[in-house]
């Protein structure tokens, strides 16, 4: 089943041997949930990037078959659907849905067309409140897509969330239009009710520690010693928590982060998966935190390289993200979504859902005997119309994180 429908919205989603074929399946569907009663007005369209040199062509025929001039959305390596997701494949995933007119505003590019963007917005934004914006930006422009989101916060305030295309070559996105470079998409006004929920999938390693030295990318020490050394003292801790044996016998010395082979085999399972840094959100009352990969380890000089320029006085902890850890976390945050949601409108009855999902998620997340997260979303939140992307970074509260999945549902 590809088609699901509510009363505001429908959604499908397709796989083909080509762009032509995979757009007949999808569009046979939501023709056949368009009727003149609820008089759908606008679509969400995410391509997989295997469709990516048509994109602009698929987005047109959408337009024009279904008679839905506004559209947003954009390009992914793999692709979201309820109960379905798709990787390395070509496949569409869409879904169309009914607002009011002055219930939503698309924007263009606000960081390569800032004028126009601001001539569209200005006179939408004096009239209503906004609660919801939804963004899809180019990871390759030129512009910095975490100065766009801080401008796009300036410019129009609200909620934001979406994300950035993932490619292997084409980047673009759309907001009405095509467009390559720049940050896009559509603001929604509070008239709209909506409920989000952030699924991080690490857990934290150690304890938090301060930067009492840095320069740049570059973490000289942590707590006043070697950060290297911090670094080792932490994964020795997630191994022994893992373990009922005397700590002394665990060996985790600066070798080991040149050469995994000097780990003991024994131990190589208890740390399978990624370690990662995280920077905790001060401000954030909901323990976020924003993951950066690890470049580099100098066990020598005691330096560990990370993506993200850091400062001194700068809280940073480590996490580390396995199988277990994404799809735990996932059910728990849905679950306590649907929860919020039951407890403030006293049913759970979402109309429609957008997913955003990390592409390093899209990868080897879920092992043969785990579901995969779009079917433990489906299993949480039941036949929705659902559509979204595997994103080159996921955009909540106007935030670039990564690692992370962010559902939006419309209630």
């Amino acid at each position: 089943m590809s088609l699901f429908t509510s009363p505001q919205f429908a959604s499908s989603s397709a796989s083909g041997a080509d762009w032509r074929e995979a757009a007949k399946a999808v569009l046979k569907d939501l023709n056949s949930a368009k009727t003149r009663e609820n008089g759908f007005n606008f679509g969400f369209l995410f391509i997989s990037d295997l469709l990516a040199e048509d994109a602009e062509s698929i987005l047109n025929l959408f337009k024009s078959v279904l008679n839905i001039e506004n559209w947003t959305g954009g390009i992914g390596i793999g692709i979201c659907a309820n109960n379905e997701r798709y990787i390395d494949t070509p496949a569409i995933s869409a879904m169309i849905g009914y607002f009011d007119e002055d219930q939503v505003q698309l924007f263009p590019p606000i960081d390569t067309e800032p004028e126009k963007a601001q001539n569209i917005l200005k006179p939408w934004l004096d009239v209503n409140d906004p609660m919801l914006v939804f963004a899809v930006g180019d990871p390759m422009s030129q512009e910095d897509p975490a100065l766009s989101l801080q401008n796009l916060d300036v410019m129009c305030g609200g909620f934001t969330v979406g994300g950035l295309t993932s490619s292997r070559h084409i980047h673009a996105q759309f907001s009405d239009g095509y467009y390559q470079g720049g940050l896009c998409g559509a603001v929604f006004s509070s008239s709209i009710p909506v409920a989000t929920s952030l699924s991080q999938g690490c857990k934290i390693i150690g304890t938090t520690h301060i930067v009492t030295k840095c320069d740049g990318h570059d973490i000289i020490e942590l707590d006043e010693r070697p950060a290297v050394d911090v670094f080792e003292d932490d994964l020795r801790s997630m191994v022994i928590k893992k373990i009922d044996v005397d700590p002394d016998t665990v060996l985790i010395d600066k070798e080991a982060l040149h050469d995994p082979n000097a780990i003991p085999e024994e131990f190589h399972s208890l740390i399978k998966g990624e370690v990662h840094a995280a920077l905790p959100i001060s401000e954030s009352d909901q323990n976020d935190f924003l993951v950066r990969n690890i470049i580099a380890v100098d066990p020598d000089s005691g330096v560990m390289t990370i993506a993200q320029h850091v400062s001194n006085g700068e809280r940073i902890m480590f996490v580390h993200r396995d199988h277990e850890s994404v799809s735990n976390d996932l059910m728990s945050s849905i679950l306590d979504l649907r929860k919020r949601v039951q407890s403030q409108t006293g049913a759970f009855e979402p109309k429609a859902a957008l997913y955003i999902s990390c592409v390093a998620r899209a990868f080897n997340e879920f092992d043969d005997e785990q579901k995969h997260e779009m079917a433990v979303i489906h299993d949480i939140i039941g036949d929705v119309p659902l559509t979204g992307f595997y994103a080159g970074g996921e955009i909540n509260k106007g935030r670039l994180y990564g690692y992370t999945g962010i559902l939006t549902l419309f209630l």
